[in-house]
């Protein structure tokens, strides 16, 4: 998206479109969250575990995911109470717990999983591999200008 500036110039506005497209993210959850009787932090933290194995502290979530420490929280407790995770103490640091998503919620990973294949698939349609190779590839120098990976 191009936008004008008062001076004439034209700048690319991409933070724009970012609260369009999760909007749009969560929205296709709204079925399930009502089904389950979750918050969205609640699926995210649970897909976030399910997707990303090598990250299993709430820390991570925090760091990675870009959730609140508060909200991450409040979902791991619920995610417990459920039966969806359990936490195991962390033998490296004892203040850290080592979350494990458990087989209770295989079913529920799988629709979330099925609903973020569906959004990919309205995000990417028409856009060729090499485009989108490309655009991933545009995101990681972005990111990486930003200094994203250096204190992850």
């Amino acid at each position: 998206m191009k936008i004008q500036t008062k001076n004439g110039e034209k700048k690319f506005f991409s933070l724009a479109m970012y609260p369009y497209i999760i909007k749009k993210y969560n929205s296709l959850f709204e079925d399930l969250l009502k089904e389950y009787q979750m918050t969205q932090v609640e699926i995210d933290v649970l897909a976030f575990l399910a997707n990303n194995p090598e990250y299993n502290h709430a820390q991570d979530i925090v760091n990675v995911r870009g959730i609140s420490k508060g909200h991450v929280s409040l979902a791991i407790e619920k995610l417990v109470k459920r039966g969806y995770l359990t936490r195991n103490p962390d033998p490296q640091n004892r203040r850290c717990n080592i979350l494990c998503v458990e087989h209770q919620a295989d079913s529920l990973i799988k629709r979330i999983q099925d609903i973020q294949h569906q959004f990919d698939d309205m995000s990417f349609q028409n856009i060729s591999s090499s485009d989108l190779i490309f655009y991933h590839q545009i995101l990681q120098k972005i990111y990486q200008n930003l200094g994203g990976g250096h204190n992850e």
